[in-house]
């Protein structure tokens, strides 16, 4: 199986290089985890493994922007973009296909869920060296609690070191109290989980909460909604692919990155030479 995934990124890869423009879009990366703590878990990315990848995103001149950047692309609004201090430089030119000749802005963003504490310790040391900034969803309860349910090593990040990300130019966003399985659980109890943890991170960084991140993807058009009344602006899945222009700000896909991707498969990623076959994995689970 292993081989065959192999075998048919390289091919999907090399396919998308002879077709441009096939592969515009933005892409927002997902991890979970940066960690050594849990060798074998695809969501526990090594932490040497994501130095080599921050160092390669840097190295082929990718810039990152920030989530509220990425909803104001997809929304046609522009955004600038790229590292800490480059915020006021125009990329409205992000998804409309280049002159002939023209490079193509090489923008990315990166997320990272859950809120572990492995998150601030080595993501955020990592993308510091090159000036990257990213979007940490939290569940509110874990850093209000200082538990997540898992080993004592699985600790979750402290409201003071949520607090020093956002002051870096990093953002925070909601990822429901609980991490609750919004569709699995009453409507009432829904709506709380979506607003409730809004609230409680904009009380404990004293700053607004725009952006709201669906636990293990988990919505339909209710829970869009919940989110929408509830002052978010805007929202992402675990769904695959790159966001283009008119996309649905509020079901953002994600392309997924785990502990298993060698450098070859983090680039081929990046080039979404496995969306199709994440998009089919995607319609098993349903």
């Amino acid at each position: 199986m292993a081989i065959l995934r192999t075998v048919l990124s390289d091919i999907t890869y090399h396919a998308r290089r002879l077709t441009p423009g096939d592969g515009e879009g933005l892409r927002i990366l997902m991890y979970h985890r940066v960690t050594d703590a849990h060798p074998g878990n695809r969501l526990c990315v090594p932490v040497a493994r994501f130095a080599d990848q921050m160092r390669w995103l840097a190295e082929q001149g990718y810039r990152t922007i920030s989530f509220a950047e990425a909803v104001e692309l997809v929304r046609g609004q522009g955004a600038g973009g790229g590292r800490r201090g480059n915020s006021r430089q125009a990329e409205s030119a992000a998804f409309p296909r280049p002159a002939p000749r023209a490079p193509r802005p090489k923008l990315i963003v990166l997320t990272f869920d859950d809120g572990f504490e492995d998150n601030f310790l080595y993501a955020y040391r990592a993308l510091a060296q090159y000036g990257f900034t990213g979007c940490f969803f939290v569940p509110s309860a874990f850093i209000a609690s200082g538990q997540t349910g898992h080993e004592a090593v699985d600790q979750p990040m402290s409201w003071a070191q949520l607090s020093e990300l956002a002051r870096e130019g990093h953002e925070v966003g909601a990822h429901s109290i609980s991490h609750a399985k919004l569709t699995h659980i009453d409507p009432v109890q829904m709506r709380e989980e979506v607003r409730g943890s809004k609230e409680a991170i904009e009380q404990g960084l004293q700053q607004p909460v725009r952006f709201f991140c669906y636990p293990s993807g988990d919505y339909n058009a209710a829970v869009k909604q919940a989110v929408r009344d509830s002052g978010y602006d805007g929202a992402c899945t675990v769904e695959p692919g790159a966001n283009r222009s008119g996309a649905d700000p509020f079901a953002l896909t994600r392309t997924e990155i785990s502990a298993f991707d060698s450098l070859w498969d983090f680039e081929k990623k990046i080039a979404g030479a496995f969306d199709w076959m994440h998009r089919v994995v995607q319609w098993t689970k349903r």
